[in-house]
């Protein structure tokens, strides 16, 4: 008999894991919703253990990081941890809300855009993870149910920066080639949409792309960016170092009854997705009446 713990990864990509998610300001209590830069926020996951044997005193650790496709150890940001304790529930029919007892002080990073992630660390689990993880490890949520992210940002039109930037990490023992990809589509399930707190905004998703998407190796400067200006752009990374990617989207034709899932997703040379940052861009004004 042994405990199994589950952090459910999101459907159909794993980074949009609806069991990780943030309250903003001062009450862990409140409604989620997007973070603020410069301002606390509370982070929680919901936690399960699908064995057939109790787990008592699961640590649940809670990290932020730069939006990456790939994440790897050295690349996060450790908040705190929250604990529980978790019966037996082969049928997923409890589970617990686990409050991260560090309140999470928002970077004013990349204009506050980054992604959340948590590892569930408890005795007797059918497939654990390593404690205390390596900075050469690499976070790999579809071979690990104790592993979830949450890699979505919701992004006002009217409020975008001109250039976000997202990071592709290196391995530790070897250089890395990627490609880097934009997607359109999909459409947000009403417990994403509360858990961004746009659920009272009404909006339907974009039947088709409705945004501009481009990614560079340089930032754009006088209007213009260097490099592959296209929704794809092949990255090469040297063993052990990080490299910023910048994207820029433009949402001038954005219906104002519509909401654009953005994916930019990560593949190895294989076209196997590595993991991804995903972007609900919403209408001008909208997120002032949240």
């Amino acid at each position: 008999m042994s405990a199994h713990i589950l952090i459910r990864d999101g459907a159909p990509h794993w980074w949009l894991s609806t069991d990780v998610w943030a309250v903003p300001g001062n009450d862990p209590k409140g409604a989620p919703g997007a973070p603020v830069s410069g301002q606390k926020a509370y982070v929680w996951a919901h936690v399960d253990n699908i064995g057939d044997a109790d787990a008592q005193n699961v640590r649940i650790d809670f990290y932020w990081a730069n939006p990456a496709g790939q994440m790897t150890a050295g690349a996060v940001n450790f908040i705190g941890s929250g604990y529980a304790d978790l019966p037996a529930d082969p049928k997923e029919a409890m589970g617990q809300d686990v409050l991260c007892l560090v309140p999470w002080q928002v970077q004013i990073v990349n204009d506050g855009h980054e992604c959340l992630l948590a590892t569930a660390h408890g005795p007797n689990d059918s497939n654990p993870i390593p404690d205390p993880l390596p900075s050469s490890y690499s976070f790999d949520p579809p071979a690990h149910d104790q592993i979830a992210q949450r890699n979505l940002t919701v992004l006002d039109a009217s409020k975008m920066a001109p250039m976000l930037r997202i990071a592709v990490n290196g391995l530790s023992r070897q250089d890395k080639r990627v490609r880097l990809t934009a997607e359109f589509g999909g459409e947000l399930d009403e417990r994403q949409l509360q858990r961004l707190g746009l659920a009272r905004l009404q909006l339907r998703p974009a039947p088709k792309p409705e945004v501009q998407v481009r990614l560079s190796l340089e930032p754009r400067c006088g209007g213009q960016s260097d490099g592959e200006k296209a929704p794809s752009l092949a990255v090469s990374v040297p063993r052990g170092a990080t490299v910023p990617v910048y994207l820029d989207i433009q949402a001038g034709q954005l219906h104002p009854d519509h909401y654009q899932l953005l994916h930019i997703v990560e593949h190895d040379d294989a076209g196997k997705p590595l993991g991804g940052v995903s972007y609900v861009v919403i209408p001008q004004g909208k997120e002032n009446i949240r």
